[in-house]
């Protein structure tokens, strides 16, 4: 879909009635865009070894088990050792908490409202396709027939 838009929209640019090195820059941005839009999907769709997960996760928990033991002279001035268990706890909270932060950093795309975005950006193109020669008090020679349409649906209201 999204290569359908862009061959769509660069033939949208082809048709504007503007001057031919205004619509090879845009042509320009346009090609810019696909690059860049290639290289998010390339990006999507490599695989993270599951190996690495499993390798960081099991190495963190063996560190954090053996951390009491480190601790054990720092904490010789509490009652029997009782403050490692907060501090272990609490180291370990933030690391395990980081490396979760890691995993979902990994792939963004699981975790962001996707459709959310791509609802809202319906929603204002929606709205500038709607607009007409004249409605903010200016007005310019008349728009192309037929440029006037709504093509995306409208999303459904939640």
């Amino acid at each position: 879909r999204p290569n359908r838009a862009l061959y769509d929209l660069s033939m949208a640019v082809e048709n504007l009635p503007m001057h031919f090195l205004r619509k090879n820059q845009i042509q320009e941005a346009i090609t810019v865009f696909e690059d860049n839009l290639g290289s998010s999907e390339r990006l999507l769709t490599s695989p993270v070894p599951i190996f690495y997960n499993r390798h960081v996760a099991r190495f963190l928990s063996l560190w954090l088990l053996s951390m009491p033991f480190a601790l054990y002279d720092s904490f010789a001035g509490t009652w029997n050792h009782i403050g490692m268990i907060p501090a272990t706890a609490m180291l370990s909270v933030f690391l395990f908490g980081i490396e979760e932060l890691a995993n979902q950093l990994e792939e963004p795309f699981t975790i962001l409202p996707m459709q959310t975005f791509c609802d809202k950006i319906g929603v204002w193109c929606n709205e500038i396709v709607s607009w007409s020669d004249g409605d903010n008090g200016i007005t310019t020679r008349k728009s192309l027939p037929g440029h006037n349409t709504i093509f995306f649906d409208t999303p459904p209201q939640q």
